[in-house]
C-alpha cells in the first residue's frame, strides 16, 4: 500500500474484527477503521477462517467501539438473505437482520459517521427500510459496498442519496448470456462521478490480472484503471477523483 500510495479503511464484520481493525489503524498511517456486524453472521453458520472467531452480536460492544477516533464508518451492515441457514425460520431470520441494520443506522447518525452497506438478494426490503428511516427524519449517509447491480437499481439507490463503490469484479469478463444493459459497466458509465468510490474487498475478489489469488488493498489500482477505460478518462484523474470522494465521504 505504501509503495502504491494507497490507503484503506479496514472493515469490521464482528466486534472482534472491528476491534482488531482499530488496533491496526493505530499502528499505521493511512489506515482507518469501520465497526459493525455483518448480517450473514446473524443468520448463518458459514465461517471463513480468515475472519477469526465470531463473537455473538452485542450492540453495546459495537456502540462502544464506534466512538474511537480511528473509526470513520459504521459497518459492514445491511441485509444478506442469501446467507440464512435452512433450519432457521426465514421470516424471523430476515427480521433479525432488519432489526440489527436499523440499530446500525441509528448508531451512524448518533456518532455522525457514514454507513458501509452490504445488500445481497434483499434489494426491495433494503430500499423500503431506507425509505422508512428517512421518513422518520433519519439522515442516512451510506455507500453500497461491492456493487454489482444494474443501472435501474443504481438509480433508485442514488435517488435515496446513497453512494456506490466498486471492486475488482468489474474487471472480470462479461458473460455472453447477460443482457449488456444489465451489466454493472453501464452503471459505471452513467452514474455521477462525485458519488463513486472504489475498493478491493481484500482478501477476496482479486481483480484481473490477479483473479483467483489472495486480494490486497494495493490492487485497487486495477479497479480505477477499468473505470478509466469504461469512462474514457485518464487513470490518474479517476484515482484522484475517487480518492477525494472517499476522503469527503469519510471526513478524512
Amino acid at each position: 500500500m505504501k509503495e502504491k500510495d494507497a490507503w484503506t479503511v479496514t472493515v469490521g464484520t464482528t466486534a472482534t474484527t472491528s476491534r482488531e481493525g482499530i488496533e491496526f489503524a493505530r499502528k499505521h498511517d493511512g489506515v482507518f477503521a469501520s465497526v459493525g456486524y455483518h448480517p450473514e453472521h446473524l443468520t448463518s453458520t458459514y465461517h471463513d477462517e480468515s475472519e477469526g472467531e465470531h463473537e455473538p452480536y452485542d450492540f453495546e460492544k459495537i456502540r462502544t467501539l464506534a466512538s474511537f477516533d480511528e473509526v470513520v464508518g459504521i459497518g459492514e451492515t445491511g441485509l444478506d438473505f442469501f446467507r440464512i441457514d435452512p433450519e432457521l425460520k426465514r421470516e424471523e431470520a430476515e427480521q433479525l437482520q432488519e432489526d440489527v441494520f436499523r440499530q446500525h443506522i441509528a448508531l451512524a447518525e448518533e456518532v455522525d459517521k457514514p454507513l458501509i452497506i452490504h445488500c445481497r438478494e434483499a434489494g426491495e426490503r433494503f430500499i423500503s427500510i431506507i425509505k422508512d428511516e428517512q421518513a422518520k427524519g433519519r439522515k442516512i449517509k451510506g455507500v453500497m459496498h461491492c456493487y454489482t447491480g444494474d443501472w435501474e437499481e443504481a438509480q433508485k439507490l442514488l435517488d435515496l442519496g446513497l453512494w456506490i463503490s466498486f471492486t475488482g469484479i468489474i474487471t472480470f469478463g462479461v458473460k455472453k448470456s447477460l443482457d449488456p444493459e444489465k451489466h454493472v459497466h453501464r452503471v459505471i458509465e452513467r452514474m455521477p462521478l462525485d458519488r463513486m468510490m472504489i475498493e478491493t474487498d481484500a482478501p477476496w475478489l482479486a481483480p484481473d490480472p490477479h483473479r483467483g489469488a489472495q486480494n490486497e488493498p494495493s490492487y485497487v489500482e486495477y479497479v480505477a484503471r477499468k473505470i478509466a477505460e469504461l469512462r474514457k478518462m485518464d487513470y490518474g484523474e479517476v484515482a484522484e477523483i475517487t480518492t477525494e470522494n472517499a476522503r469527503r465521504f469519510f471526513k478524512i
